[in-house]
């Protein structure tokens, strides 16, 4: 085994923070390549790689893993730890915000909706924001 390296505290930082992107995208990029697109009810990934392409691509992810876990022996990088109640709490957050901005009267700059279209998208909007009280 390789001994370990010092860095000075704010490199530590960069790169544990780099080693975590890495660590996420190579994870994202896995999921993607594995499922050979992927289709869901507001989006669709296309699969475009030859089943050879794909098997190059998600070999070249595990040699990034294994270069990147061992930067993070190497440098002893930090874990990031975050708590699963702040990591909800946050992302409903995020969505009541957007829910909020997509009723009639938050979408006002694109211009006047019709009473009828605007009491329509309204309902299906604040159903939303209603079952995001089901997560307090």
């Amino acid at each position: 085994m390789r001994k370990t390296i010092k860095l000075p505290p704010n490199h530590h930082r960069s790169l544990s923070a780099t080693a975590q992107t890495v660590e996420r995208t190579l994870d994202q990029l896995q999921s993607i390549l594995q499922c050979k697109g992927i289709e869901k009810l507001t989006s669709r990934i296309r699969a475009s790689y030859s089943d050879r392409s794909r098997q190059d691509l998600l070999d070249a992810i595990s040699e990034m893993r294994k270069a990147n876990e061992e930067m993070v022996r190497i440098f002893e990088l930090q874990k990031s730890e975050r708590d699963e109640a702040r990591i909800v709490r946050a992302a409903i957050t995020h969505l009541w915000v957007i829910l909020s901005d997509s009723t009639s009267k938050g979408m006002k700059g694109f211009g006047a909706l019709s009473p009828e279209l605007a009491s329509e998208v309204n309902r299906h909007v604040h159903r939303l924001l209603d079952l995001l009280k089901e997560f307090e």
